[in-house]
């Protein structure tokens, strides 16, 4: 009996692509595992919206650039409060409540700003501390203090601003921005400070 011989089927390209099918299974594994490891960087948020105090101090910083560059006004701004300080000894007439066209120009900036909100303002009155006695004023807390309602009497009738939204305190010469050993710096002490809160 002659026994039949199977023939062997030789299949060298079988291999190469089992090889090759083995490598592209590795190679999407691979990009798989980056793609998922991948951090997606966040988004640049958008920046912050300015605080009314901010956007306030901003205005009045443009429309007063020359008296902010003489020093005769500060303005400064954090969170929902502006200080606004002015004066250098011309605010007011010396010895006097009167207020002076220079001031008069910057409560009417004020005013327009303040009139349509509800933020709370507070008027402080400085002197030097020169002595007075006048048949008006007793001494300087007097004085002080009456610079300081004569700012808010302004924002009232001028603006309309409601009176349940303001105060006036007068110093005298007790809180001095420079010592009082020359006119210059007295004339810094005579001040007024307006400080505006916004509610939260």
């Amino acid at each position: 009996m002659i026994k039949e011989e199977r023939a062997t089927l030789s299949l060298p390209w079988a291999i190469t692509f089992a090889d090759m099918a083995l490598l592209l299974l590795c190679f999407f594994i691979m990009l798989t595992t980056m793609r998922s490891n991948t951090v997606t960087a966040p988004a640049q948020s958008a920046p912050a919206a300015q605080s009314s105090a901010e956007l306030a101090a901003a205005e009045l910083s443009r429309r007063f650039s020359s008296e902010i560059a003489e020093g005769w006004l500060r303005v400064n701004a954090q969170n929902s409060i502006l200080n606004i300080r002015f004066g250098t000894g011309d605010a007011f007439d010396s010895g006097s409540d009167e207020i002076t066209p220079r001031t008069v120009q910057l409560l009417d900036a004020i005013g327009e700003t303040l009139a349509a909100n509800d933020a709370r303002i507070v008027v402080v009155g400085h002197t030097d501390d020169q002595p007075i006695s006048t048949g008006r004023f007793r001494d300087n807390w007097d004085l002080s203090s009456a610079r300081a309602v004569s700012v808010i009497r302004e924002l009232i009738q001028r603006h309309g601003i409601a009176p349940t939204r303001l105060e006036a305190k007068g110093y005298a010469d007790t809180r001095p921005q420079a010592p009082n050993d020359s006119e210059w710096n007295r004339s810094l002490n005579r001040r007024i400070e307006i400080e505006i809160i916004w509610p939260h």
